[in-house]
């Protein structure tokens, strides 16, 4: 009776497995495929000329390097630590192109900012002498650097391929995520619609975002100790490590050749960059 039950259970379990494969397929593939989409969407932002399928190479190879390389420095540990080390340099590889795009994507977004008040005063002298919007953009387009240059040659490309100008400044909006661009828009979305002087308005845009610049700035003087600290104090468990594993090896052994001392590892790190995270939110000022 006992052996008919558990085959009773086991062919319910696989009907249940064999009626989910295609749905639970599915659902992979279109997570998959947005994943794919929101990858390639974000190097075409970055500008970035590569497939997403060689970006995963180029992960899966930066990750079999950093493993190679872990394991190489820990080969005289007592095992298992050269495979613990191995599969967590290998972990830390697979991710690290995408946080080099993080990166880069952050420091774009940060030389577009500061890219902006002069692009602003371009095009705002440009419309006091006589040009148009669409005129006063390719000047910025023609006498700035990247990337507010590639970014403005955006929105001419989609205006002259038919997509309205407003919601061509509104897609750059959304692709740089910069406030003080986002107030400009909306400044001069009204002005189109409603009627005035553009250049005037211009004008005070740009007396707002550099006030905005210089409220920035004062914050950030304002918070660099905090930041500092929060550096400081990050790093210093790692260098008190290894000055540690430097005098006493066999006393820092015990965190990865045993399970508790591992445990506790993967703890501080934890607690380290949550630590870390939890200063930098209380040292960003929103203006």
């Amino acid at each position: 009776m006992l052996e008919f039950i558990l085959i009773l259970g086991f062919l319910a379990v696989v009907a249940m497995c064999f009626a989910a494969y295609r749905p639970v397929q599915s659902l992979v593939q279109k997570s998959g495929f947005r994943q794919k989409e929101q990858i390639a969407r974000r190097l075409d932002e970055m500008f970035i000329f590569i497939s997403v399928e060689g970006l995963h190479k180029l992960k899966w190879a930066v990750s079999f390097a950093c493993a190679l390389v872990g394991l190489l420095l820990s080969w005289e540990a007592t095992p298992p630590a050269p495979l613990v080390v191995a599969l967590m340099m290998a972990l830390l590889g697979y991710f690290v192109p995408e946080l080099v795009i993080v990166v880069m994507r952050i420091r774009r977004r940060r030389e577009f900012s500061e890219q902006l008040v002069d692009g602003l005063v371009l095009m705002a002298n440009g419309m006091r002498a006589g040009f148009t919007l669409q005129q006063a953009i390719d000047m910025l387009i023609e006498e700035m650097p990247a990337p507010i240059s590639q970014e403005f040659e955006l929105i001419r490309r989609e205006y002259r391929v038919g997509v309205d100008l407003d919601v061509a400044l509104q897609n750059c909006v959304t692709r740089t995520k910069d406030a003080d661009l986002d107030l400009a828009v909306s400044a001069i979305q009204i002005t189109r619609q409603l009627g005035g002087n553009l250049s005037e308005v211009f004008e005070r845009i740009v007396f707002m975002v550099r006030e905005r610049k210089v409220l920035g700035g004062k914050a950030d003087s304002l918070t660099a100790q905090g930041r500092l600290q929060a550096l400081i104090v990050g790093l210093l468990p790692y260098v008190f490590g290894f000055f540690v594993w430097k005098v006493n090896p066999e006393l820092m052994q015990i965190m990865w050749t045993t399970f508790y001392g591992f445990v506790a590892l993967v703890l501080v790190v934890i607690m380290d960059v949550v630590g870390y995270i939890w200063v930098r939110k209380i040292a960003a000022v929103k203006y």
